[in-house]
């Protein structure tokens, strides 16, 4: 699988040694860019015959979808399940969400409000792609192109300070890093109406209907201009099929009454393609987990049915519906199990030096072996439980656990551990700060950490407690 850099993210190209294999996976793609513990995300899109984008789906063989095609074939990676830029633990993840959805916002398939918005995103892109703003060089190119992103309609006219605001709001984030920029960026986008929708259009506009959006919470009809989007959420569709072209969709009404729909789109895939959105998209947010009735639901051809009426063990025409492996929640839990995991080896290589380099010989004297078992447990209760990289000096409300710093907390809505809703985080004081701790001195470490109060004389201990108390008091860390 050979990158190929095309519209600022990934495109891929299958050779045709490649095309005969019976299943294709984007972990390379992945490992390569860095994200394959959060590669779910993500998925391969292709063109059909009549210039459609269609999903490639990974459990099945690609000539059997693409139709063979002019080799090599070309798959363009690109995020199919969107979720909010704090649920992403990588970085690496978060610029390819920022790169696709600055596409979607240059293409116009996204839409923001009105025109201050429009101009804070585009100081935000202006920011992320060429740092601070330099009144010598500014991005003249980089604004003009970004100014294609346009607010939805209605909407005011555009603004003859245009280009002022955006400079303005440039100048303001002066100083910010590339992948902060990136992270609001993607804060703004996530809370527009049409975030995360996977759009179905049809030249007929049948019954009405031009286009219809499959998003995290439901389904949003966009009928003719007069008239209001009608959004579905996925608790009220009680089933949907496909026939062909048609798509039919029975739904209950706000009134409690079964209500159906029908939607003419362009071909079969695409009907086939709406089908299976709205039934894997719900299964990725709605669900706990993925049903074996999803992962297991297959259709055969006309000559895999007739071989399996005499074998039903067969392969032959089987071509599985759907492709989602794992619901949001999985995704992110193993993410970040499996980024623990990394982090917790490293830690005990680091730890296991420092203990070697602080080992007394061959001293097996109680004391000292009981003061390397509470520096080595230190060591890692005091980190972060959710970057494991700073310190821990966050409590969150209302379940009071201590998990994270201050960081990380401010980018969870639900408690880590207990998932509790946060209403809100408090900075806690330890006696003991590790972040002022010099990790490469194993000696200042443990002369930080052990125990001394045994040999200390009663006035000394009482000086201590009276300057550890003075410092909380003052809000120092100690």
């Amino acid at each position: 699988m050979e990158p190929v850099v095309g519209n600022c993210i990934r495109d891929f190209a299958i050779s045709n040694a490649n095309i005969a294999l019976a299943f294709v996976e984007p972990v390379g793609a992945c490992d390569c860019l860095g994200i394959s513990k959060e590669c779910d995300y993500f998925g391969l899109k292709y063109q059909n015959a009549k210039g459609e984008e269609l999903w490639l789906n990974l459990r099945n063989p690609i000539e059997r979808q693409t139709g063979g095609g002019v080799a090599p074939l070309r798959f363009a990676l690109r995020v199919k399940f969107w979720v909010p830029p704090h649920l992403l633990l990588q970085e690496a993840t978060r610029h390819q969400f920022y790169l696709h959805s600055r596409l979607e916002l240059l293409e116009g398939r996204l839409k923001v409000s009105d025109w201050s918005s429009v101009a804070r995103l585009v100081a935000l892109v202006a920011q992320a792609d060429g740092g601070d703003y330099d009144a010598q060089s500014p991005p003249h190119a980089l604004y003009s192109q970004c100014c294609q992103i346009q607010p939805a309609e209605p909407c005011d006219a555009k603004p003859q300070d245009l280009l002022q605001r955006i400079v303005q709001q440039h100048k303001e984030i002066k100083g910010m890093k590339t992948s902060t920029a990136e992270y609001w960026l993607l804060k703004e986008i996530s809370n527009l109406d049409a975030f995360g929708q996977e759009m179905f259009h049809s030249k007929f506009g049948y019954n009405g209907v031009s286009m219809i959006g499959v998003g995290p919470h439901g389904i949003a009809v966009y009928r003719n201009h007069d008239e209001e989007t009608q959004n579905i959420p996925y608790t009220a569709i009680q089933s949907a099929t496909t026939q062909r072209r048609m798509f039919h969709l029975i739904y209950l009404s706000l009134d409690g009454e079964e209500t159906s729909l029908n939607f003419k789109l362009d071909s079969s895939q695409s009907a086939s393609g709406l089908y299976r959105a709205i039934t894997e998209k719900h299964a990725f947010y709605s669900c706990e987990t993925v049903r074996s009735a999803v992962t297991a639901q297959f259709i055969r051809d006309l000559k895999g049915t007739i071989i399996s009426i005499f074998n039903e063990d067969s392969t032959l025409g089987k071509k599985y519906v759907f492709d989602i492996r794992r619901t949001c929640r999985e995704v992110y839990d193993n993410a970040r199990r499996a980024l623990y995991c990394e982090a917790a080896t490293v830690n005990m290589l680091d730890g296991k030096e420092v203990l070697e380099k602080h080992d007394c010989g061959d001293c097996e004297d109680p004391k000292c072996k009981e003061s390397r078992e509470c520096l080595a447990r230190l060591l890692d209760a005091m980190l972060c439980r959710i970057c494991m990289d700073r310190s821990l000096d966050t409590a969150l409300f209302p379940c009071g656990h201590a998990v994270a710093c201050l960081d990380c907390a401010r980018r969870c809505e639900r408690c880590p551990l207990c998932r509790a809703d946060i209403d809100h985080c408090r900075t806690i004081y330890l006696p003991i700060e590790l972040t002022h701790v010099d990790k490469q001195n194993p000696k200042l470490l443990s002369e930080s950490i052990e125990p001394v109060y045994g040999n200390a004389s009663t006035e000394e201990i009482q000086k201590r407690a009276l300057t550890a108390e003075s410092s909380m008091v003052n809000g120092n860390n100690i």
